[in-house]
């Protein structure tokens, strides 16, 4: 399902005329078995099925919402293992003595940063969707964060739930004329 999802939507992308995902600078090598197995090696747990079909078929940088682009499996390695140098024990007092609620509802494990959180796109800023492999006590292993590294905000659940709602907005945003694309083929969504 995620796979055709990806098709439909990069076959969208093209007949809106958004040319930069598929430039040589966007374009990365789909994960192959064994980036899959070494991911799952250095989180700790298997991948599931929608993400290793995600990792195994996204090739480029596909924009999403927020000026996001997906990111190839080797990049979210070497990220995970950059964050394993960090302690992130301050920014996670800093975020819940905000007490924004974030937490309350048990979906979000509490905690700032963890490696189970996969980073599948990315901002310039280094803000982060992510399919959450550790939820809560009463979250889905699967569904989508929003990691917020940028101002030390930290995680919040996703506007969509999982990569499928994902991918099915912004398919409708397409089809619905939802978008602008300017002259160097580059997409914004509204």
């Amino acid at each position: 399902m995620i796979t055709t999802l990806i098709d439909e939507f990069i076959a969208e992308l093209h007949r809106v005329g958004a040319t930069s995902p598929f430039e040589d600078w966007a374009r990365f090598e789909p994960a192959t078995p064994a980036d899959i197995d070494a991911l799952a090696a250095e989180i700790g747990c298997a991948l599931p099925d929608d993400l290793t079909a995600w990792l195994g078929h996204v090739s480029c940088e596909l924009p999403l919402q927020g000026n996001y682009g997906a990111v190839s499996a080797t990049r979210i390695l070497e990220n995970i293992r950059a964050t394993r140098e960090i302690d992130f024990s301050k920014h996670h007092a800093n975020i819940t003595s905000w007490q924004d609620g974030r937490f309350d509802t048990g979906q979000l494990a509490d905690a700032y940063w963890l490696p189970q959180w996969i980073g599948v796109a990315r901002d310039g800023c280094g803000n982060e969707y992510c399919v959450d492999l550790a939820p809560g006590p009463h979250g889905a292993a699967g569904q989508l964060l929003a990691m917020e590294f940028q101002d030390g905000q930290g995680p919040y659940l996703a506007r969509w739930t999982t990569l499928e709602t994902m991918l099915r907005a912004h398919l409708a945003k397409l089809t619905g004329g939802e978008f602008f694309v300017d002259e160097e083929g580059f997409i914004e969504f509204e």
